[in-house]
C-alpha cells in the first residue's frame, strides 16, 4: 500500500515536471488551443473594469493575463509564430490604453485582443493548412450575425473588434464566393470598408446593421453550393484576362518596334510574376494560415495595383503621343534598337510583372480555397481549361493586334491601357482600404462601378478622377503644339 502510494507521488511529481517543462499545453492534442481559450476570462475581466473606469482593477486583470501567457508562448513561437505576433502586438496596444487611461483605447484594444484569441482557439490562425481548421461561407455568416448582436447592443467596441475579424477571415471563404458570384464578392469587399468606416460616423450602426443584413442575404444561398470543373477553370479565366490585356499590348508594341530583346523582358517578367504568384499560394497553403495573410493580401494587390497604375498611365501617354504615323517613323529612324531596349524592356517587363502578380496572386488564392472542395482530378482538368483558354485568347489577341494599321493599334492600345490604369488605381486603393492601411471612409453618394473599379469612397475616387483629368490635359498639350505648327504652316 506504501509503495503504491510512493509510486503514485513519484508519477505525479514527474507529471508536474514534465507539463511544467513544456508551458503547460501541448499543441499536438489540442491543448494550447485550451489554453489560449483559458485566458480570455481575464481578458473579459479587464474589459469589464474598464467600462466601469476601474483601471486599477483592469490592469491587474491584465496583469494575471500576461502571467499565464507567458507560460504559453514559447509553444505558440513553435506552433504559429504568426499567431504569436498579432497577440503580442494587441497586448502592446492594451498596455498603452491602460497606462494612459485611455477608457475607448482600452476597450477596443481588450476587445481586438479577445477577438485573436478567439481565432486561434477555434482553430483558424494555425500555422498550416493540415492544422487549421477551414472557415466556412456557413461560419462566417455566424461571425456576422456577432457582429450585428454586438450592434444592436450598442457594444460598439466589441462590434469593431469583430469587423476586424471579418475582414481577417474575409480570404479563407473569398474563393468560395468568387466562383460561385462574382457580383456577391464585389459587393461583400466593398461593404467590409464600408463597415469600417460607418463605425466612425454618428448614426452609423443602423447603416453598418443594413450592410450585415445585405452580406447574410448574399451569402445565404452560397453557403451549400458544390463546385465542378467548370468552377475551377472560370477562375483563372476571369482574373487572367485583364493581364493579358496589359502583357498583350506590351508584347505587341516590342513587335511593332523591332525590339529583338523586348519579347524577351516582358515575358521574363510574365513568368516571375506567375512564379510569385505560386509563392504565394505555397505561402498561404503551408506557411501561414489564410486568416494571418488576409492582411499581407490586401497590402500586395493594393500596393502592385497603384504602382501598376502609374506605370500604365505613363504608357498610355507615351503610345498617345507616338500614335501619328509620321511621329513613329521619326521615333524609329533615331532610336536604335537597343536603345528601346534599354529604355523601355526593363520598365515593360516591371509592368508585365505587376499585372501578373496583381492578378496571379488572387487566382492562386481562389484556387487554394476550393483544394477541399471538389477532387483533385476536377480541379486539375479545370485549372488547365482554364489556362488553355487563357492561351487561346493570347494568341489571338496578340496576331489580331500585331496585323492592325499602327494608328488603329495605338488607338486600341491606348484605351485599353487607360482602362486598366483606371481600374487598377481604384481596386488597389479600395485593397489598401481593406487592409487597413488607408482609412475606411466612404461616400454614399459616390456610385459603384465594379467594371471600372470605382467604389464609394473619395479615397479611391479622387485619384482616379486625378488620372483623368491628368490624361486629358496631356492630351490637349499634344494637340496644342500641333495646331501651332499647322497656322504656321499655312501663314507660310
Amino acid at each position: 500500500m506504501k509503495i503504491h502510494r510512493v509510486l503514485r507521488g513519484v508519477f505525479s511529481f514527474l507529471l508536474v515536471l514534465y507539463i511544467s517543462g513544456h508551458n503547460l499545453v501541448f499543441a499536438a492534442d489540442g491543448s494550447l488551443q485550451n489554453g489560449i481559450q483559458a485566458l480570455v476570462p481575464d481578458v473579459d475581466g479587464a474589459i469589464q473594469q474598464v467600462k466601469e473606469d476601474n483601471f486599477e482593477k483592469a490592469t491587474e486583470s491584465f496583469q494575471a493575463f500576461k502571467k499565464n501567457w507567458s507560460q504559453m508562448k514559447g509553444d505558440m513561437r513553435e506552433q504559429s509564430p504568426d499567431a504569436l505576433g498579432k497577440i503580442e502586438t494587441k497586448m502592446a496596444t492594451v498596455s498603452v490604453s491602460l497606462l494612459n487611461h485611455d477608457k475607448q483605447k482600452a476597450e477596443e484594444s481588450l476587445q481586438l485582443l479577445k477577438s485573436v484569441l478567439n481565432q486561434y482557439s477555434q482553430g483558424y490562425l494555425e500555422k498550416n493548412e493540415k492544422s487549421v481548421k477551414k472557415m466556412t461561407i456557413t461560419a462566417y455568416i455566424s461571425l456576422l450575425q456577432q457582429a450585428k448582436q454586438s450592434l444592436t447592443d450598442g457594444d460598439m467596441a466589441k462590434a469593431k473588434a469583430e469587423i476586424e475579424a471579418l475582414k481577417s477571415q474575409w480570404l479563407s471563404i473569398e474563393g468560395d464566393v468568387v466562383s460561385q458570384s462574382k457580383t456577391v464578392y464585389n459587393n461583400a469587399e466593398q461593404r467590409l470598408v464600408q463597415l469600417s468606416s460607418y463605425m466612425e460616423e454618428a448614426g452609423g450602426v443602423k447603416k453598418a446593421t443594413a450592410a450585415i443584413d445585405a452580406m447574410t442575404r448574399d451569402l445565404e444561398p452560397l453557403s451549400q453550393a458544390s463546385y465542378g470543373m467548370w468552377d475551377a477553370a472560370l477562375i483563372p479565366i476571369r482574373e487572367g484576362v485583364e493581364a493579358l490585356l496589359v502583357v498583350g499590348a506590351l508584347l505587341t508594341f516590342s513587335k511593332k518596334a523591332n525590339m529583338k530583346r523586348g519579347g524577351t523582358w516582358i515575358w521574363g517578367g510574365t513568368i516571375t510574376g506567375l512564379l510569385a504568384s505560386l509563392a504565394v499560394g505555397f505561402l498561404v497553403s503551408y506557411a501561414l494560415s489564410a486568416a494571418a495573410f488576409g492582411q499581407n493580401n490586401f497590402l500586395i494587390n493594393g500596393l502592385s495595383g497603384v504602382i501598376a497604375s502609374l506605370m500604365l498611365l505613363y504608357v498610355s501617354h507615351w503610345l498617345h503621343r507616338n500614335a501619328n504615323v509620321k511621329r513613329w517613323n521619326a521615333f524609329m529612324n533615331q532610336k536604335t534598337e537597343q536603345a528601346i531596349s534599354n529604355g523601355k524592356a526593363f520598365s515593360f517587363a516591371a509592368l508585365a510583372f505587376l499585372a501578373i502578380l496583381r492578378e496571379g496572386v488572387e487566382t492562386v488564392i481562389f484556387l487554394v480555397g476550393m483544394v477541399h472542395q471538389m477532387s483533385m482530378s476536377e480541379l486539375a482538368a479545370g485549372i488547365a481549361v482554364g489556362f488553355g483558354v487563357l492561351l487561346v485568347i493570347g494568341v489571338l489577341m496578340l496576331k489580331l493586334s500585331v496585323r492592325l494599321p499602327l494608328k488603329p493599334f495605338f488607338l486600341a492600345s491606348s484605351l485599353i491601357i487607360f482602362y486598366m490604369c483606371i481600374k487598377f488605381m481604384g481596386s488597389g486603393i479600395h485593397s489598401l482600404q481593406l487592409s487597413g492601411m488607408i482609412p475606411s471612409a466612404g461616400n454614399d453618394m459616390l456610385p459603384t462601378i465594379s467594371f471600372l473599379g470605382m467604389y464609394p469612397s473619395w479615397y479611391s475616387a479622387l485619384p482616379q478622377f486625378a488620372v483623368i483629368l491628368l490624361s486629358l490635359v496631356i492630351v490637349l498639350m499634344q494637340r496644342k503644339p500641333n495646331r501651332r505648327k499647322q497656322v504656321s504652316q499655312e501663314a507660310v
